[in-house]
């Protein structure tokens, strides 16, 4: 999408993120929904705080994981809308560019993510679906820890440069029981859709 890369993954203006007496201190910051795709304006929500920082506001906003960009969400006009009520600040797409360059963020363009590839696909086998012929060792553990009703999810691996993803989905309901091994990355959507991923040995 626009000029920022691959385009958006997944999915009141004028509130400031410091001083907006949401969140005290926070540096999120989104710019206008100017960029047009799939019929809607899209916006780039960033943080000029740290990465983790970011996460953990999109977790908020109820992003999928694997709509990161490497530095930065791709949200629809709507979702600026919630996450300026939330404490995001706006700012013209210059200053978010100058403010992500100067906290040291911003990624050229040789190392974001880039696209996902889906690479297998198991749906309502009946039983927890074996991974192990498309997925790394830690993410066939995780699901391991995913309880959902096997007659109707569906599990889909996902790989791109820098890391690997697992999604569970099933309507009737999908949960993580327990903790993932260590290394793995989890995100839940309204107990229908979990995120597993891990990063690429060596993939800075």
């Amino acid at each position: 999408m626009g000029r920022w890369g691959e385009g958006p993954g997944g999915g009141p203006g004028g509130h400031s993120a410091r001083g907006s007496g949401n969140i005290v201190g926070m540096a999120v910051l989104v710019d206008e929904a100017v960029w047009p795709w799939r019929g809607a304006r899209w916006a780039h929500l960033v943080s000029d705080e740290s990465v983790d920082e970011l996460h953990a506001f999109a977790r908020r906003l109820g992003l999928r994981r694997m709509a990161f960009q490497g530095d930065h969400y791709d949200v629809p006009t709507e979702v600026r809308e919630r996450a300026l009520t939330l404490g995001a600040e706006a700012v013209r797409g210059r200053d978010l560019v100058r403010r992500l360059r100067a906290a040291g963020l911003r990624l050229a363009a040789a190392d974001r993510p880039g696209p996902w590839e889906e690479i297998g696909r198991w749906s309502a086998m009946g039983v927890r679906p074996d991974v192990g012929s498309s997925a790394p060792g830690a993410l066939v553990e995780a699901l391991a820890e995913v309880d959902a009703s096997w007659d109707s999810a569906e599990a889909v691996v996902f790989q791109r440069r820098i890391e690997w993803a697992l999604v569970v989905e099933d309507d009737s309901g999908v949960i993580l029981a327990a903790a993932p091994p260590v290394g793995v990355e989890v995100r839940c959507h309204d107990d229908r859709i979990v995120e597993l991923l891990v990063p690429r040995p060596g993939v800075v």
